[in-house]
């Protein structure tokens, strides 16, 4: 064999430089060791070995370029994202970003790759990126279309991904992913040659399964919604279905170079479209800022460490020092007063000129954490406006019932008097023993309220229904025979049974009188007192033989009230007690007679009932 054509058998790497072509050049040329080659020859199989050269650095040269521009692009969408307003669409697509740059990065260092253990690496990157990239896609998806996923979907599609994920991480440590893999060179190109595993079919599974998944996701809600524009149904199936076609379709292609490069570029042109002129992510958030901004409320953002996050136009309004106030700044820096109405919940209006604002402090929360604070100064003028109206309106309303309800008790008293003047007219005793008793009843009453006893029943308006209603107690006595009423001696046995009949007399007569009073407390108190005030503790009394509480309470305080002032006037039967006898009598019934605890409130008030009864004699 001559040393030209040993020299043209040497196994060169085409990645060399343009000057180990050159010198090859001028050995094919001009070394001729054996006078016996033909020439001619020698010309052909230079001219061949020239051109498989250059073929073979051309298409080196273009997958560089290729993997460099994708690379590129790469980091373009990453920043692109990154600009957007914050949203968790944005972070979604800032981490499908970043899983495309690793492809892309994985790519590029494949291209560059010189050993089997360079390009294991190499493609642990590419698929690092793959496995999370159709992961987020499908949350992206979701996400966008609002559409609610199966309870158990996203977890157990996470752990496939994480499982895969692992497995590409170690595909050099076993055979589940590639079974073999060998390093070699097709047409100037680095190459793995691969036999596939179980786990790499998985892998090809979940690809095709998530590009077909989203393709029907895509075509269905763009039936349903008629308000996108045409053409973004064929960006969104683009995006996962050509890099997910040209890697399972290289599979049947007869070149081993991987072209799934190819389909990445174009699904990162791709979202560089949907980034800057479809803008699916941020167009909530902006409207919602806007509307933010457009408030009249004041609306502050801090985080969990109080630290200043976000102010919309109206809090910078309200609070100047937001306007040169760097985020992240402590907020008890930019704003004392802001930090204590936050961690102290103070909740004084706020006024600025003739605006009137009320602070909320709203808690921010995210899987039962404290993500942060809103301090919301909510704009309450017009509110504080109608309240002071209805204010007004209230004080001059209860004005007018306060006035109408003194007419009416006032007609009411007119109504007693004219009872109680025609009592006076049958019998002047009568008269004025009405209106010591009411005193005392009001008395004994006022005494329970004081010291808590029956709660349920005793309050002030008990005590004035009380004193409005005593008066009428013995109404029931016009009724009865002036022969029997001022007979001064003992009454016999019939005319004691008219007598009784007084109660019951004055209940009816009462009825009848008041049937369209307004006040059924009033209606029902007063008839209980008329009917029972001679009933007694222990039973035995008449109308109705009453005991206990089964008596009426203000019938129970009459009773003392009406025995007491008979004691202590004169009567046509009988001469009049001195105080100490008459209290002396009253104290021997408790519990026979009279309520033991309403006793016991009489006689506290001993010296009060006896200047009631002085004052009224005189």
């Amino acid at each position: 064999m001559s040393l030209s054509r040993w020299l043209l058998g040497f196994n060169y790497a085409p990645r060399k430089s343009l000057y180990f072509g050159l010198y090859r050049d001028f050995i094919i040329n001009y070394i001729e060791v054996d006078a016996k080659i033909i020439y001619h020859e020698t010309d052909y199989y230079n001219l061949y070995q020239n051109k498989r050269m250059l073929a073979d650095m051309t298409m080196y040269a273009l997958l560089t370029i290729l993997y460099s521009i994708g690379l590129i692009i790469s980091i373009i969408c990453i920043i692109g994202v990154a600009l957007q307003k914050p949203s968790d669409e944005q972070k979604l697509m800032l981490l499908i970003s970043f899983s495309a740059f690793l492809i892309a990065l994985g790519y590029w260092f494949g291209i560059q790759s010189n050993s089997a253990e360079a390009a294991i690496m190499a493609y642990k990157l590419m698929y690092l990126g793959g496995c999370n990239l159709y992961f987020l896609m499908v949350l992206f998806y979701v996400r966008y279309y609002k559409i609610k996923a199966p309870k158990l979907f996203f977890p157990i599609f996470a752990l496939l991904c994480i499982f895969l994920t692992g497995a590409t991480l170690t595909m050099d440590q076993h055979h589940w992913f590639y079974q073999s893999y060998t390093f070699a060179y097709e047409t100037g190109v680095p190459v793995l040659l691969k036999e596939y595993g179980i786990l790499h079919t998985i892998y090809l599974v979940m690809e095709a399964a998530v590009a077909l998944g989203l393709i029907v996701l895509v075509i269905y809600q763009s039936s349903k919604r008629k308000d996108k524009e045409r053409w973004e149904p064929f960006l969104l199936v683009a995006v996962p279905l050509i890099p997910a076609a040209i890697h399972i379709g290289r599979l049947y292609l007869p070149t081993r170079i991987d072209l799934a490069a190819i389909g990445i570029l174009i699904s990162e042109l791709l979202l560089i479209v949907l980034i800057y002129r479809l803008k699916i992510y941020d167009i909530n958030d902006t409207a919602k800022q806007l509307i933010i901004d457009s408030m009249d409320d004041a609306i502050i953002v801090v985080d969990h460490h109080y630290l200043y996050k976000e102010v919309n136009e109206q809090a910078i309004v309200l609070f100047p020092e937001f306007a040169r106030a760097k985020k992240d700044t402590e907020l008890a820096v930019i704003s004392p007063a802001l930090d204590q109405t936050l961690k102290e919940e103070d909740a004084s209006l706020f006024y600025l000129e003739s605006r009137v604002y009320e602070p909320h402090v709203k808690t921010i929360r995210r899987n039962n954490q404290i993500r942060g604070y809103v301090i919301w100064y909510l704009d309450v003028t017009e509110a504080e406006k109608r309240k002071e109206l209805v204010l007004n309106y209230q004080q001059d309303l209860e004005k007018e019932v306060a006035l109408k309800t003194a007419r009416i008790e006032e007609i009411q008293e007119q109504i007693i008097i004219s009872f109680a003047n025609i009592i006076e007219i049958r019998d002047t005793i009568t008269g004025e023993h009405v209106r010591r008793t009411s005193r005392y009843a009001e008395k004994i009453a006022a005494v329970l309220l004081q010291n808590g006893d029956y709660p349920e029943q005793v309050n002030e308006r008990f005590i004035r229904l009380l004193y409005a209603a005593a008066p009428l107690h013995d109404v029931g006595k016009i009724m009865v025979s002036d022969s029997i009423l001022n007979k001064p001696g003992k009454l016999t046995e019939e005319e004691w049974v008219s007598m009784k009949k007084h109660a019951e007399n004055g209940q009816n007569i009462l009825k009848k009188a008041l049937a369209r009073i307004q006040d059924v407390d009033y209606y029902n108190m007063v008839c209980e007192v008329a009917m029972y005030h001679h009933e007694r503790w222990i039973g035995g009394g008449y109308p109705e033989a009453l005991s206990g509480e089964e008596i009426p309470l203000s019938a129970r305080i009459m009773a003392i009230a009406d025995v007491f002032d008979a004691l202590t006037s004169a009567r046509p039967y009988k001469e009049i007690y001195d105080y100490d006898t008459a209290f002396e009598i009253i104290k021997k019934e408790r519990g026979l007679h009279f309520d033991p605890i309403l006793v016991d409130a009489f006689l506290s008030i001993r010296e009060e009932i006896e200047a009631v009864a002085d004052q009224q004699e005189n």
